[in-house]
């Protein structure tokens, strides 16, 4: 059933995002309450991690090349490069906090899903998500000063395709 379920992710995922548009656009009027969607979110990160195999986890840990390469990469490297991407972005606050939310603190599970799909081994990726989890939460308010500075002005104007007002 697994391997079905990953021959076929890509589709689900657009079928998914397709699916969820058509929704959002079909009942707008419609208001989920807040905490209906972070618990969605915690269903979706339980499942996440029970693919955590911990029997796997102090191997993972003993392993000091593949910690060191995983760190280095997402903690040093990455911060390095999305440095140099910042300077040749226009002087806006929220695009750059933007970029830097994405490139910084990307999405475990797809780095899990791609090291999979780049034929890696997912067992480690799996197993060293919760590593990335909390550095990521530890380094995000270092990064954000750090490339941001004290005091950063973002201002978001609702509005365009993907906002309908309630009342009107």
């Amino acid at each position: 059933m697994r391997d079905i379920i990953e021959r076929y992710q890509v589709l689900a995922y657009l079928t998914a995002v397709v699916l969820g548009l058509f929704i959002g656009w079909s009942f707008s009027e419609v208001t989920i309450p807040e905490y209906l969607i972070w618990a969605l979110l915690g269903v979706l990160l339980y499942a996440t991690f029970t693919q955590t195999p911990l029997t796997h986890l102090s191997e993972v840990f003993r392993d000091r090349r593949f910690m060191a390469a995983l760190l280095t990469g997402n903690f040093l490297v990455m911060p390095a490069i999305t440095a140099l991407m910042l300077l040749a972005l226009p002087d806006n606050d929220a695009l750059r906090l933007g970029v830097l939310l994405v490139l910084l603190m990307p999405c475990t599970d797809w780095f899990v899903t791609f090291t999979h799909l780049g034929k890696g081994d997912g067992t480690r990726a799996i197993a060293a998500t919760p590593v990335l989890l909390i550095a990521q939460l530890a380094l995000l308010p270092l990064y954000l000063w750090f490339f941001l500075g004290e005091q950063f002005d973002v201002s978001l104007i609702w509005g365009g395709i993907f906002y309908r007002p309630s009342s009107v």
